[in-house]
């Protein structure tokens, strides 16, 4: 990672009091706290830094709660372009190389929970964090959280295979 001069957490925390910031093993926002969380042995890299400021993306933004894997995705772009306009403020330009990346995290994700566990076709949530498979009629549950390790819990028996 490479070593820039950086604004630190203490000038981003004067510059956004609205919000509370805490040091945590995992860069979060937190509506409930109304807290922007970072790992401060990270923030004085450029990717930690743009990191804490896609956090507080989240927090300008108002992102709460999301219903569906697309809409998570959808919060996630809002808070990367919000941290892109941050991110001026400093006159810094985050690595679009970078928000891709963490963005294909995402996609990726979003991929692996719509993929029927039958028949691999891709299928639609057709209530969060349920999938329906219009290819074999497979129905199926995803864990609400990203970071849980990755299951597809099949409700219902295919008619294909019946």
């Amino acid at each position: 990672m490479q070593k820039i001069n950086l604004p630190n957490i203490k000038t981003v925390q004067a510059d956004f009091p609205q919000f509370s910031f805490g040091d945590h093993n995992v860069f979060h926002w937190s509506p409930a706290d109304n807290c922007v969380y970072y790992v401060s042995k990270e923030l004085s890299t450029s990717q930690g830094l743009y990191q804490l400021l896609h956090e507080l993306g989240h927090a300008i933004c108002a992102h709460k709660n999301y219903e569906s894997g697309v809409e998570l995705l959808k919060i996630e772009v809002e808070a990367w372009n919000m941290a892109q306009e941050i991110a001026t403020k400093y006159s810094l330009k985050i690595d679009q190389k970078q928000i891709d990346q963490c963005l294909d995290s995402y996609r990726d994700w979003l991929h692996l929970r719509s993929t029927c566990p039958n028949c691999d076709s891709i299928s639609i949530e057709t209530n969060p964090n349920y999938y329906h498979c219009f290819n074999c009629f497979q129905k199926w549950k995803v864990p609400v959280n990203q970071r849980t390790r990755h299951y597809r819990l099949k409700l219902t028996v295919p008619l294909s295979v019946r």
